[in-house]
């Protein structure tokens, strides 16, 4: 990848340096030992993007591989800080952000599943893996997204697709797309984190629709019943036996039609 990152960087607005590596293990582990020595040093933590050409250990959500060839998507880690209080809301703000970058820069039909998987037409071109470490009232996060530029046979991603797939627009290629990806989240950190426009916007871009049969997987438990939307913490809320159930994390699949 030939991005300069001199010529990019004094034109961001909230991102406050960037790094892009040919290949690395993981961009969310060399996060993490940045947001390590900034804690133990009691330094602040610069808004800043960790970008890799190639992931050779790269993982998803629930420590799922996620396959990260070279110049076949988008592999990166942001890092930022923000209140405790607004840690509930950064899933579905970063959510929010892929899907409006795919949906602007490639008139993708982009949807949400939650709480921050993207896809479309029901296979996955994007993904969001979130760590945070707390210190008093501040949140230390590392926030990464893999995006599917190019098609990638993999075995461990059978129902996935990608920006190439689907755009109608003229495409030229990683680096444009991934220039287009830097502005785009650095345009999004620039605005102040509003909670009734984040939650407004994920509602709009949700793939659920209310009714809709759901089954959460929550570690070796299953639960079954109907999407209810997402509360005010931006929890999703579940029918299920009467009752309506609040989800802080799990894994939501359509549930098969009885």
């Amino acid at each position: 990848m030939q991005l300069d990152t001199r010529e990019i960087v004094p034109r961001l607005r909230a991102l406050e340096s960037l790094a892009i590596i040919p290949r690395v293990a993981s961009t969310n582990l060399i996060a993490r030992r940045v947001v390590n020595e900034c804690i133990e040093n009691e330094l602040s933590l610069p808004q800043a993007m960790i970008i890799a050409g190639e992931q050779f250990a790269g993982r998803g959500r629930n420590d799922r591989r996620w396959s990260s060839p070279a110049g076949k998507g988008i592999y990166a880690t942001t890092l930022l800080t923000r209140s405790a209080q607004e840690l509930p809301l950064v899933p579905l703000a970063m959510a929010n952000t892929l899907a409006s970058y795919l949906r602007d820069t490639f008139a993708i039909e982009a949807r949400i599943k939650w709480p921050n998987d993207i896809l479309v037409d029901h296979k996955k071109i994007a993904g969001i893996l979130i760590e945070a470490r707390l210190q008093e009232n501040r949140a230390y996060l590392l926030i990464g997204t893999g995006i599917n530029v190019e098609p990638v046979n993999d075995e461990h991603r059978p129902n996935a697709t990608a920006i190439r797939e689907l755009t109608t627009r003229n495409f030229d290629g990683i680096e444009n797309a991934t220039l287009a990806f830097i502005e785009h989240i650095d345009a999004r950190l620039a605005r102040p984190l509003d909670h009734d426009e984040v939650l407004a916007e994920w509602r709009s871009l949700s793939i659920h629709q209310p009714g809709d049969r759901i089954q959460c997987v929550l570690g070796d438990r299953t639960i079954t019943g109907t999407w209810n939307g997402i509360d005010e913490h931006g929890r999703a809320l579940l029918q299920s036996a009467g009752e309506t159930i609040a989800i802080s994390a799990g894994d939501l699949v359509l549930a098969p039609s009885s």
